[in-house]
Parts: structure tokens; C-alpha cells; sequence
């Protein structure tokens, strides 16, 4: 896939440095239910940046090397440290039922929460949260 000029961009649009860009992509698109909007490949074949989408939310996935650095384990501080990315749907607990059925990495279990959001936070192959809510009525 490749980018289009008829192609619309998010008005917010995370950047995640990963690892395996191929291993995240199968992570939200089977795992967390999004969609492969754009991917783009090195000579090897393998995926060096794509763009998932579930509704609104864009989330762009590039390989570590695009940092600058050798490795992002060169960095001082942990991958997505201290970085939630919150995506807010029509039935959290349907996600987390499915999204857990699936094996993610749960990090804080579903519940309502003081701020009025009943959520849950799962964590991707590498380390960044993504957090599902949903209003309580």
C-alpha cells in the first residue's frame, strides 16, 4: 500500500517507534481491531511504517531506526513511558472481553472511574498503552 494524494490525515496522529512493525501491525489489527491503511516496505520485504485506523483514531507505526538512534533501548527512559493513548467506543466491556479472549497484555482491568469513564488499559507489543473507555451513563 502506499499513500495516496487523495489520502485524509488525522488531525491527531500518534507516532509509535516500535520494533517489529509487521509484529505491531498483526497486533492492532487482529488483536485490538483496527485497520491497515498504509504500509510501506524496506527492500526486505519487511514493514518499516504503516497506518492503522479504527474510526477516528490514526495510529502511525514506524520501525526504531526511524528515531535517529541505533536502538530505542539507547534511549534514557522506557519505551511509552508515561503515555496512555485513550481511543473511546460504544461498549467497553465487549472489548475488553474480546480484546482479553485475545491475549493482551491487560494492564489495569476494566471499571468505572472516578472521572466519569468506565475503561481499561492494554498494552502493545511494545510497552505503549492504549487505553479503551467508554462514558458511564
Amino acid at each position: 500500500m502506499s499513500t495516496s494524494s487523495s489520502e485524509q490525515f488525522a488531525l491527531v496522529a500518534p507516532e509509535f517507534f516500535v520494533r517489529d512493525v509487521d509484529a505491531s501491525v498483526a497486533f492492532y489489527v487482529d488483536t485490538l481491531g483496527f485497520t491497515l491503511l498504509r504500509a510501506d516496505a524496506g527492500a526486505d520485504g519487511r514493514r518499516t511504517f504503516a497506518v492503522v485506523v479504527r474510526g477516528a483514531a490514526e495510529f502511525m507505526l514506524a520501525h526504531e531506526a526511524f528515531l535517529g538512534t541505533a536502538t530505542c533501548e539507547a534511549l534514557p527512559y522506557p519505551r511509552a513511558a508515561g503515555v496512555d493513548i485513550r481511543l473511546m467506543v460504544d461498549d467497553v466491556d465487549a472489548e475488553y472481553a474480546r480484546i482479553s479472549a485475545a491475549g493482551a497484555r491487560i494492564v489495569l482491568p476494566v471499571k468505572d472511574q472516578p472521572y466519569g469513564l468506565r475503561d481499561f488499559i492494554v498494552a502493545d507489543p511494545d510497552g505503549f498503552r492504549i487505553r479503551f473507555a467508554q462514558r458511564i451513563a
